[in-house]
């Protein structure tokens, strides 16, 4: 129990976690903290790990990060537990996995929004109740009002800006005498930014900084071009997400290289930006003192599976980056991890668990395990990973798109997708990823259910051992979910505005009209 993702607490049953949400309203906020000080939770969102340079990338991407590495924790094989955005969070705000919470990245404006039912217990809550200043600073979509995601923040400002517009935001809050700046608080702040989502849209001096062909003029280019200046006409909307991928059906390596070329830019752009609020953050005399963590919701895929963009299960799309740096000055055996890699697999559900450890709390319901139980011994243990999509479960509403489920254990991959009816398994080589074209996994055998085999015979029993564990995983997450809605109301109401559509198309979600929606499950 407790290792590598799995259900921890599963059988706690209701009485537990009303008992569990007593102690988060009162008794929990006389704990001290385990680190004390301000807590800053980044999130880069579609971030994959393989383009920071600290991770490898052969060109100087992430200076500013990989500085923040060299003083804290790197983890390089970081996985998280959905390829969306409001899936990911979901399980990172409240610690429980996605077939769980069943919080879905679908989105129809007329049919709402698969959110998170309002009885959940958020980190942003467990933060609040232990006294904690709380504040969030993101670029909207599922992280504004419409995926009741920010539940738990006292300050939130949520409109697709990007980074820039989001460290100003949260600078501006830090100088405040009615916000973070009043020192009898500790503070969590949450920042969030699409920058390196799509479309992917630098500055152009960034684009020119890593663009690997200068004379590339291919369809990208022209898409680039006409996103650019539909940007800078003044339209009320940004063009829509998907418009560098209008002709991926022809792509050649150059356009893909071009696509990648600017999502590397796009890093940089942001890898900047953190820079400076480091800096700002720094001269007020509040960085010392504050723990980092730097993640990200998701990866993104540039073909090496048939894709582009992130909605399938390879590891592209689930490979994150993961630096924790605690406070210079602190004490304890946290210090002694400085520049520290850990090498083994461990999942982005367990920054939760870690989280609410570092606050003082104890986490017995749902995923993930903490961070320092490991970091007291002195090694870190390989977890399984468990991965999945919620969005074939609202198929009813939404059209058949299909799931998908995985579970990644030593040095093998399993993922099964049901689509239409027809089951398809592959068992997988969990091997590195080349960048930026070439797969990062390698099929050894798939099995069609019903239908037929390919692979060696050997290799069956992995397939159906992975196969069993993935079973049991989503089980006991079904059991959990059953005990949780208990009593439970999991109604409300999303009221779409002209803001929020634009957002949603800007990062490639929707193309409908603005609605009010009622979801009610």
């Amino acid at each position: 129990m407790g290792g590598g993702g799995e259900l921890v607490g599963e059988n706690l049953g209701m009485k537990g976690w009303l008992l569990l949400l007593g102690l988060i309203g009162c008794g929990e906020a006389e704990v001290k903290p385990l680190v004390p000080g301000d807590v800053l939770l980044v999130v880069v969102d579609t971030l994959r790990a393989d383009v920071l340079s600290c991770y490898g990338y052969p060109k100087l991407t992430s200076p500013v990060l990989d500085g923040l590495a060299a003083e804290g924790i790197r983890f390089d094989e970081v996985l998280t537990q959905a390829p969306n955005t409001a899936t990911s969070h979901a399980t990172l705000f409240t610690g429980l996995t996605p077939w769980t919470h069943r919080v879905a990245n679908l989105t129809s404006l007329e049919l709402g929004t698969s959110g998170l039912p309002n009885g959940f217990v958020t980190l942003a809550e467990r933060f609040a109740a232990r006294g904690y200043r709380t504040a969030a600073f993101t670029d909207g979509g599922p992280l504004g009002r419409s995926w009741n995601l920010m539940q738990g923040f006292e300050h939130r400002e949520s409109k697709f800006e990007g980074v820039e517009a989001k460290v100003d935001q949260l600078l501006a809050w830090i100088d405040d005498p009615k916000g973070g700046a009043d020192d009898a608080q500790s503070n969590f702040v949450f920042l969030h930014t699409y920058q390196v989502h799509e479309p992917y849209l630098p500055p152009v001096e960034y684009v020119q900084r890593f663009n690997s062909n200068p004379d590339y003029a291919g369809p990208v280019k022209d898409s680039e071009m006409r996103a650019r200046k539909w940007r800078e006409s003044g339209q009320e909307s940004e063009p829509n997400g998907k418009i560098l991928y209008e002709h991926k059906a022809d792509f050649t390596p150059a356009d893909v290289q071009y696509l990648f070329d600017l999502y590397t830019a796009e890093l940089a752009y942001t890898d900047d930006q953190l820079g400076r609020l480091f800096e700002a953050l720094d001269a007020k005399g509040r960085l010392d003192d504050m723990t980092i963590i730097v993640t990200s919701d998701h990866g993104e895929e540039f073909g090496e599976h048939g894709q582009f963009g992130h909605s399938q299960l390879h590891r592209e799309t689930l490979r994150v980056p993961l630096i924790v740096r605690f406070p210079k000055n602190g004490e304890g055996v946290w210090t002694d991890f400085t520049g520290h890699v850990v090498d083994q697999r461990v999942n982005q559900v367990d920054v939760h668990a870690t989280l609410v450890e570092l606050m003082g709390g104890t986490w017995e319901v749902g995923a993930g395990r903490s961070f320092f139980g490991d970091m007291r011994k002195g090694n870190f243990s390989q977890r399984t990973s468990f991965s999945e999509t919620t969005e074939g479960i609202y198929s009813e509403s939404f059209g058949d798109l299909g799931l998908q489920r995985a579970v990644r254990h030593g040095d093998r991959a399993f993922v099964e997708t049901e689509r239409g009816g027809l089951k398809t398994r592959e068992l997988l080589s969990a091997g590195v990823q080349a960048l930026p074209l070439a797969p990062g996994e390698a099929a050894l055998a798939t099995e069609k259910v019903p239908g037929g085999w390919e692979g060696e015979a050997k290799l069956k029993p992995y397939m159906q051992a992975l196969s069993s564990r993935v079973d049991d995983h989503l089980a006991a997450a079904i059991r959990l979910r059953l005990e949780l809605l208990d009593g439970m109301s999991t109604t409300f109401t999303l009221e779409v505005d002209d803001e929020l559509a634009s957002e949603l198309g800007a990062l490639g979600y929707v193309e409908t009209e603005k609605s009010e929606a009622t979801d009610e499950r």
